[in-house]
C-alpha cells in the first residue's frame, strides 16, 4: 500500500491513503519465473533414444445403420407397410426387411444369424388399431427377427 504526500496546507501533515495496488513486485517475480522456465525448458527435452513398441489398433465396427418398419392406415381400409422408404407387401414383410438389413450392415451381410439378430424399429400410426401392429411383428417374427422395438414420439415441449 502507497501513501501519498500532500502539497498543500490543508491536511495538517497527515498522509492519504491511496487504493493503488503496486504492482511492481508481481512483474519482478514473473520475470523471475519466465527466466526460471525459459532455462528449465532444454533441460526437460531428454536426448536418449528408446525403441517403443508399436501398437495396432484395431478400429471397432460402425453400428449397423437402423431397419424401420412404418405401418400406416390405408384410406380404404387397410394398412400399409414401409421397409424404410419402399412400399411392401404384407406377405413380403420378412423378406424385404431381411434384404435391407444386409444393405444396412454390410459388414454382417454373409452371417445370416447376425443379420436376424439386428433390431427392427417398429413406427405406426397413433390411430392404428393394435392388431396391425401385432401382425407385422408376427411377420418380421416369422422370418427370424426377434429383436423387434416399437418407436414412439416424443412429445415434450
Amino acid at each position: 500500500m502507497g501513501a501519498k504526500v500532500s502539497s498543500g496546507g490543508g491536511g495538517k501533515g497527515r498522509a492519504e491513503v491511496t487504493a493503488d495496488p503496486n504492482v511492481i513486485p508481481f512483474i519482478d517475480v514473473m520475470l523471475v519465473l519466465l527466466i526460471i522456465f525459459m532455462i528449465a525448458a532444454p533441460i526437460s527435452s531428454v536426448d536418449i533414444q528408446v525403441d517403443m513398441p508399436s501398437a495396432k489398433i484395431v478400429p471397432s465396427k460402425r453400428p449397423p445403420r437402423p431397419t424401420w418398419v412404418s405401418v400406416n392406415q390405408d384410406p380404404a381400409g387397410g394398412i400399409q407397410v414401409f421397409v424404410m422408404n419402399d412400399a411392401v407387401a404384407m406377405a413380403d414383410l420378412g423378406e424385404r426387411t431381411y434384404d435391407a438389413v444386409k444393405i444396412n450392415s454390410p459388414t454382417i451381410a454373409d452371417d445370416d444369424f447376425e443379420i436376424r439378430d439386428q433390431r427392427i424399429y417398429i413406427r405406426a400410426d397413433a390411430d392404428l388399431p393394435y392388431r396391425n401392429v401385432v401382425r407385422v411383428m408376427n411377420r418380421l417374427q416369422d422370418k427370424g427377427f426377434t429383436k423387434i422395438g416399437l418407436v414412439a414420439e416424443d412429445r415434450r415441449s
